[in-house]
């Protein structure tokens, strides 16, 4: 080779690495973590040159060509997608025969300035019926392993039943729980699953390909994904007329997911996001993780929830029920309730706490539009609930569902046993519960 196609060699070298160098700085839509790994790899491959004793003549060129190689490989990503394309039925062919699952998960609020995160934690769940579930602080950071948890919430799941330990490291306070759910018909929907590992994949595997969308490429921690956009199935976040849309990201070589980035509106109108990521399928999880033993000198306090779920229950005759706007007419009265959903009720056995029980009810979906319409065009105004003209208390229109809504009903001194004998028409049995 001449000295002068030498010469042409290292200026077309050169002009590559100004081309990374613009590319790496300037790109909007590049991440951040392949920015950083471009420039380390162009000190690395400047300081390589020194380690290899290369001749002065030709420390140069050695670097440019690293550097040049590089450029390309990236080119070829960003413009070509990730190293081997893969599609939907790859991601869904990782969710099969999963029985245990761990993850990390991370909330906050978004805005044009951000993200403000209010909470991390770290589940673990194992089937059948175990979990745990470890709270961390906003700024514990990313390395949750060397922090705290403030609180830890472990559950023990069977069949129409559940026991549960809630732990605060912090002030060595412990709660133990029961849970029993009831019902006159089939299985309570709202009863969580035993199986959650399993479960929450055969919820993404209901997904089919047709319902999602290919977004791009990225890379997460430093593995070359692909994103796919979807809607995230019979999901209620807080207020069911909007959408909560979901986004997947899975390695470009086998489809494994990275990450998953749900965002949606809570009732004060704030943009939250939660992100899923670090999820380990079928390891090994020890027993010990799941234990309800309480810590030796730690303050223990008890807690009874009881869940009712009624298939054909209405309010009983003679029962009236008005809501509306605090001092107007009522926007929904006792003909627009369809009928009575579910009843919960909460107690504190070894303290003066006193019981807690709320209903909820599905109203014809014209009343229930009625009154979300309403509050949305009223939002200092209080929507209230005349139940049987004996209390009056503030319901949550969001969260239960579509059609439904759900108050307090704890002022009637009554347990929700005897709120089904004198005011709901129910079939349910309670065999001494």
């Amino acid at each position: 080779m001449t000295h002068m196609d030498k010469h042409h060699d290292q200026d077309r070298l050169e002009d590559n690495l100004e081309k990374l160098l613009k590319l790496s700085e300037s790109s909007p839509r590049m991440p951040e973590d392949l920015k950083s790994r471009i420039r380390s790899k162009l000190v690395e491959v400047e300081q390589g040159s020194d380690k290899k004793n290369i001749l002065p003549g030709r420390r140069t060129v050695w670097a440019l060509a690293a550097a040049a190689a590089l450029f390309f490989f990236i080119i070829a990503f960003w413009n070509g997608g990730s190293p081997t394309t893969i599609v939907w039925a790859d991601v869904q062919g990782h969710l099969d025969q999963v029985h245990t699952l761990t993850l990390s998960g991370l909330a906050g609020i978004s805005s044009t300035t951000g993200m403000r995160i209010t909470g991390r934690t770290k589940v673990y769940y194992k089937d059948p019926g175990l979990a745990r579930t470890e709270e961390y602080p906003p700024d514990s950071g990313t390395g949750l392993a060397e922090e705290e948890p403030g609180k830890i919430t472990i559950n023990r799941w069977e069949p129409g039943s559940g026991r549960g330990l809630t732990l605060y490291p912090g002030s060595s306070r412990a709660e133990l729980f029961d849970s029993v759910f009831l019902t006159d018909g089939t299985k309570p929907s709202s009863q969580l699953p035993i199986d959650l590992a399993s479960f929450n994949w055969e919820l993404m595997k209901e997904i089919t390909a047709d319902k999602t969308r290919r977004i791009g490429d990225r890379v997460i921690n430093g593995i070359p994904a692909v994103g796919f956009e979807f809607e995230i199935p019979g999901q209620v976040y807080v207020d069911p007329d909007r959408q909560v849309r979901a986004q997947l990201w899975a390695s470009g070589d086998e489809g494994m997911p990275l990450l998953i980035e749900v965002e949606y509106r809570d009732s004060l109108g704030q943009n939250m996001r939660t992100e899923y990521s670090d999820f380990r399928w079928n390891v090994p999880l020890d027993e010990s993780l799941f234990d309800l033993a309480v810590p030796e000198g730690w303050r223990l306090s008890r807690i009874r929830t009881e869940s009712a779920e009624y298939a054909n229950a209405g309010l009983a005759p003679g029962v009236t029920l008005r809501i509306g706007p605090d001092g107007r007419e009522p926007l929904t009265e006792t003909e627009d309730v369809a009928r009575v959903v579910r009843g919960e009720q909460t107690t504190h056995p070894d303290s003066d706490i006193p019981l807690d029980v709320r209903i909820t009810i599905e109203l014809k979906p014209g009343a229930m539009q009625r009154l979300r319409d309403y509050a949305r065009a009223n939002p200092k105004e209080l929507i209230i609930v005349d139940f049987n003209g004996q209390i009056r208390v503030v319901p949550s229109l969001y969260g239960a569902g579509p059609s439904q809504l759900s108050f307090d009903l704890s002022l009637l001194d009554l347990p929700l046993a005897g709120l089904e004998a004198g005011y709901f028409t129910t079939t349910i049995e309670r065999n001494g519960l």
